[in-house]
């Protein structure tokens, strides 16, 4: 196991798929950072840079569409390459599926915490940490952290990010291999951004519970969210992948495996 899982986690970490998508999450969190360049509002230290610049940054819209690419059809590439098959003369059916889940886990918190953290970083040390003051810029969850400490508001956010767009990669993993679609993968990320980030907040349908996935991938913007409510979220996002995984994929694939044996 620790052998496949190895190997499969360099090779979706130095995929295209991982590159592109590092790519895409930087540049949406750089073209702020430039603009703020353009007119820059004085007086700001780095963590309160990266808060005026998550304002400003699509990441909330393109977050959730990245997650998509980096690793969900993974499996269904397998099967149609015909790899899972020669895999299951070496590994079982269980092992397969804990190291993907594992792999897919792992991969997309280090796209999201190494293109949040490389930003923050240069943020800190171009501009500074000040002391909280009473006159802050953020009205997003974990506020009262903020008050406390900047540089620990900042690594939660910062974990607290990278944990969300893992919960969500494994729910879309989930519906992509339920479905055996790609273009599943594609699809529904997409339209549950359009869903419960424009149409449920165009209905007030996220006042008693916030559907909206745009607040997962940017916490700083003001919604409202508390920080149990967005943990929770994650949770319930990450029941739904496995169990989907679980049901649709292992389940099913051991059922055609058995009756192949036979």
């Amino acid at each position: 196991m620790k052998t496949y899982f190895k190997l499969e986690l360099k090779k979706a970490i130095f995929s295209w798929r991982t590159m592109l998508s590092i790519l895409i999450v930087l540049t949406s969190l750089a073209i702020p950072f430039l603009e703020e360049l353009r007119f820059p509002y004085p007086g700001l230290d780095g963590v309160d840079y990266y808060i005026r610049i998550s304002y400003f940054s699509y990441i909330g819209y393109i977050g959730p569409v990245v997650t998509a690419l980096i690793y969900s059809t993974s499996i269904i590439r397998d099967k149609d390459k015909g790899f899972i098959n020669k895999l299951m003369e070496i590994i079982d059916l269980k092992t397969y599926y804990k190291v993907k889940v594992a792999v897919n886990s792992l991969v997309t918190f280090i796209v999201f915490a190494v293109c949040h953290g490389f930003m923050i970083v240069w943020l800190i040390i171009m501009h500074g940490v000040k002391a909280p003051s009473a006159e802050r810029l953020n009205s997003g969850a974990f506020t009262s952290l903020y008050d406390h400490s900047k540089i620990l508001y900042i690594v939660v956010i910062l974990l607290i990010v990278s944990l969300s767009s893992v919960a969500f990669s494994t729910f879309i993993f989930g519906i992509a291999t339920a479905t055996e679609s790609r273009l599943a993968a594609y699809i529904v990320p997409t339209f549950y951004v359009i869903l419960t980030g424009v149409f449920f907040s165009a209905l007030s349908l996220n006042t008693i519970i916030n559907f909206n996935i745009i607040y997962l991938f940017n916490l700083i913007i003001g919604n409202g969210a508390k920080g149990y409510s967005v943990i929770i979220y994650d949770l319930v996002l990450t029941t739904l992948g496995v169990a989907l995984l679980y049901k649709f994929g292992y389940k099913k694939s051991l059922r055609l495996y058995e009756e192949r044996q036979v």
